[in-house]
């Protein structure tokens, strides 16, 4: 008999066990309430319940079989025995409380042979269990990664887990003892443990005792398991699901527009009440595993982000607590140290340095295996210091303001949008009825020397091929992507808006962009303002005419030993991995080697975010050190697809002393060169 099925002190003993569950469980949906449901319910509206079959899809993938976390091997294998383990004990915890009120409701009286079974799952589950959290220590003790948390948190999680764990096993262990174990085929973890008390010599009524008080353990252990959830790490153990459904499922690159902008009193992400739901509920699914930090170029270059911390220090205002990881070494200010949570939310929780120091490339985004969204977080908080505080670094400003008086950020040069065209006899766009493809040459393809040799290359393909384009010249104006991910919306959506007008007038239906950030802009940013377009980036068009045999390469590159380089913006952003390397491996000889981060793994360039036209103000540069990367691969060409990543290459390899060993070209650069033998102008 349970202990709970006899009376104390002349009280049954199942209200006793009625009260600890029901003190339990209002301990949980309390701090449930207070630390997740109200700060998400005081977040803006935000509609993310669309396309609801394949949220359920990903949901079983991502959630149930723990599809992220495998992106780590060690981590993802510990999570998912945890994970997979605690599923299956479910139905178990359940029964526990049943049989603590009575055999006769629970489910070994109502199922018989199935509970049986279910049994034997639930003992090699609890094995399976017991080995996760072996290996979480290890990790935690021996190993010890730099951006893992191993605070008495987690420690106290993991010693719950195990007291669940043994009390199982020996309760069962010292019950089987007592009351015979013949028949009893379906627990052989349980077996064992009730043949090792036997062997011992323990009496029956010394088993039963002992049982009755690891009953009462392994109870305790649930319970306080229970009410500590809310206020420990694991909170991201009821918020992560519903994170992951509802995930961002449109491009990544795509940000959110401030609606009605013209009608809005305040702009951005300044209070708390700013963020939307599924903002705030992206900090209480955080699991503080570090990878987004682990994956940050910012970070990784001694730049004041840390990804991780930042969500933290989020949550932290969200449930209006002061938060416990800020760090000195993070924010160089003394008065960071000493935390309120009166604090504002910019320039007190998150300081300003933190938000600029983002290059928006998604490598955080990409590492969460809960689907957190940090950038346009940060880019909402960047746009309330744009636009309601008028804050912004000196050099990001000057780019913002050539955007509006000349159309185009590069503020220190000379060039006009049309003296790139000069004798190269270029057909001027119309209309798309007549002319297949507007071929976007970009601010940095018009206006900027080492870019418009790009320029040059795209156009020898596309007559070699006899595509169907035509430019516009001096009409052509930045499409405000700068202006957007440095915080400016209201610059953006003008500058959005004036293009979208010439378009319609033009009727422009398909796009050709040599720059990712244009291409992004235009595919996913411009439909927000009824801008719809057929947009295609260089490579992919490259790629295309490759394989239909419209382009003869005959330059031998077989001296060359080429590595792409994934811009985010094509690559995480938009998923253009394959194309760019079609192209390079099919140029003639060339030896083709892959850099230690590539694809959705890529390192950013730098560039990004706005980065382009801002000063990195540590010794540690971001390009310097992708660079690095090339350099041990042993290329003697990086390969890349962006404007703005040869740009910072360039600047890498001078900075590396690498210019007699390593190139910087864009794709269409080497194929220019591959269709004669002489390099194109």
């Amino acid at each position: 008999m349970f202990p709970t099925q006899g009376t104390f002190l002349g009280i049954p003993g199942a209200v006793f066990l009625a009260a600890a569950v029901g003190v339990s469980v209002f301990v949980f949906a309390r701090a449930l309430w207070q630390k997740v449901i109200l700060p998400i319910r005081s977040g803006t509206a935000f509609y993310r319940f669309d396309r609801l079959p394949e949220r359920c899809v990903r949901f079983l993938v991502y959630v149930v079989a723990q599809r992220k976390v495998f992106d780590n091997p060690y981590s993802g294998i510990l999570h998912a025995l945890i994970f997979w383990g605690f599923i299956i004990w479910q139905p178990f915890t359940l029964n526990l409380v049943l049989e603590g009120f009575s055999d006769e409701i629970a489910f070994h009286a109502l199922l018989g042979p199935v509970w049986e079974a279910w049994i034997l799952v639930v003992e090699v589950a609890t094995f399976g269990i017991l080995i996760g959290v072996a290996l979480a220590l290890y990790r935690r003790i021996i190993w010890r990664p730099a951006n893992l948390h191993t605070g008495f948190d987690a420690y106290l999680i993991l010693g719950l887990i195990t007291g669940l764990m043994l009390t199982y096993y020996f309760s069962e262990g010292f019950l089987l003892s007592a009351e015979g174990s013949e028949g009893v085929w379906y627990a052989p973890f349980s077996l064992a443990v009730s043949g090792w008390v036997t062997a011992a010599g323990v009496s029956r009524d010394a088993a039963m005792n002992i049982f009755g008080g690891l009953w009462l353990l392994h109870v305790g252990f649930f319970l306080v398991f229970l009410m500590y959830i809310p206020y420990s790490k694991h909170l991201h153990l009821v918020a992560a699901p519903f994170n992951v459904f509802f995930q961002n499922l449109d491009a990544r690159g795509t940000l959110q527009p401030i609606r009605d902008i013209e009608q809005q009193d305040h702009f951005g992400a300044g209070r708390l009440e700013d963020l939307s739901w599924k903002q705030i509920l992206d900090y209480d699914a955080c699991t503080e595993c570090g990878r987004c930090t682990d994956a940050c170029p910012a970070y990784a270059t001694d730049k004041p982000l840390s990804p991780r911390d930042l969500i933290l220090d989020l949550k932290a205002y969200a449930q209006h607590e002061a938060p416990e990881h800020q760090r000195e070494i993070l924010h160089g200010r003394a008065e960071f140290q000493e935390l309120r949570p009166d604090l504002p939310l910019v320039g007190g929780i998150v300081h300003e340095e933190t938000l600029w120091a983002c290059v928006t490339c998604g490598a955080c985004m990409e590492a969460c295996p809960v689907f957190i969204e940090h950038v346009p977080t940060i880019i909402d908080m960047r746009r309330h210091l744009v636009m309601d505080r008028s804050e912004i670094p000196e050099t990001a400003e000057a780019a913002l303001v050539s955007m509006e008086r000349r159309g185009h950020p590069w503020r220190g040069t000379q060039n006009n949008r049309e003296d790139w065209m000069q004798g190269l006899d270029l057909k001027e766009f119309t209309s798309g009825d007549e002319i297949e493809y507007l071929y976007w040459v970009g601010c940095s393809g018009a206006l900027e020397d080492r870019n418009r040799r790009i320029t040059f290359s795209v156009i020898k393909i596309l007559k070699a091929a006899g595509v169907s384009f035509g430019v516009l010249g001096p009409l052509e104006s930045c499409n405000g992507d700068p202006a957007r991910r440095l915080g400016n919306e209201y610059l953006y959506q003008m500058m959005a808006q004036q293009n979208i007008e010439l378009f319609k007038t033009r009727n422009v239906k398909k796009i050709i962009t040599q720059c990712p950030h244009c291409f992004n802009t235009f595919k996913n940013e411009y439909p927000q303002f009824d801008g719809n377009y057929e947009v295609i980036h260089h490579s992919e068009l490259i790629a295309d005419l490759l394989k239909q045999s419209k382009l003869k390469l005959t330059k031998d590159f077989s001296d060359e030993v080429i590595t792409y380089h994934d811009s985010c913006y094509l690559g995480r952003h938009n998923g253009v991995y394959d194309a760019p390397r079609e192209i390079v491996n099919a140029l003639p000889g060339a030896k083709v080697v892959e850099m230690s981060r590539n694809r959705n793994k890529s390192f950013c360039c730098g560039a990004g975010g706005g980065h382009m036209w801002m000063d990195e103000k540590t010794s540690k540069r971001i390009n310097w050190t992708r660079t690095d990367m090339a350099i041990e691969a042993q290329a003697s060409v990086v390969a890349t697809a962006c404007p703005f990543c040869v740009i910072m290459f360039e600047d890498g390899i001078r900075g590396r002393n690498a210019e007699e060993t390593l190139k910087a070209r864009d794709l269409a650069e080497l194929v220019a060169e591959a269709i004669e033998d002489t390099p194109t102008t």
